[in-house]
């Protein structure tokens, strides 16, 4: 009887051993796996200018950076400040017009700039709302203290949106943020120079 409860705890730390064991290599894979996916994650492609990214909502098409002293609309740019602007082709590929597209660029390598100013290139406006499927050609612009250091050339993120049909939060269908899909760098023109606006 006596043997029978020693084979029995030996049988109770052997399953108890091999199911810790386990449990640590299941831990260890879902370890390593969450970190190859976020390193995934963050590499983000280095895409041509003028070569279109698909970032879901939007297609997005970066031509061209400047430093300009005169901004689209023909107005100066803001005393005590400097400008770098972008052009591109913007194209709204949802189902109804949208003015939702100030976080579609992004620049990297400038500290905290600011959101920019959207203008329509053909009628050297505010850019408003973007109708569905009819492509665009505007620039942003950002407006950055004048003493701000302005690199040669800016490396300008491109951020996704998804569409989920359900939230988690709502249950509501909609477009989320999917984060940094694309880096275009782009040299830029026109520095030191009084040139307006590409």
């Amino acid at each position: 009887m006596v043997a029978n409860i020693e084979k029995q705890s030996r049988r109770g730390r052997l399953k108890k051993l091999i199911a810790g064991a386990g449990g640590l290599a299941a831990a260890g894979l879902s370890l390593g796996y969450s970190m190859y996916e976020r390193r995934e994650s963050e590499i983000v492609p280095v895409v041509e200018a003028a070569k279109s990214v698909d970032a879901g909502r939007w297609q997005v098409e970066l031509a061209s950076a400047s430093v300009i002293s005169l901004m689209p609309n023909g107005l100066k740019v803001t005393p005590g400040k400097q400008a770098v602007a972008v052009t591109m082709r913007l194209e709204n590929r949802s189902a109804e017009s949208s003015n939702i597209y100030g976080d579609v660029v992004r620049i990297d390598n400038i500290k905290d700039a600011p959101r920019p100013t959207f203008y329509l290139d053909r009628d050297r406006d505010l850019l408003g709302d973007l109708q569905p499927m009819m492509p665009e050609t505007v620039t942003a612009v950002w407006e950055l203290q004048d003493d701000a250091p302005v690199p040669s050339s800016l490396d300008v993120s491109v951020q996704g949106e998804v569409f989920r049909p359900r939230d988690n939060l709502y249950a509501a269908p909609g477009w989320f943020a999917k984060g940094a899909i694309a880096k275009v760098i782009l040299p830029l023109s026109g520095q030191g120079s009084t040139e307006g606006a590409p």
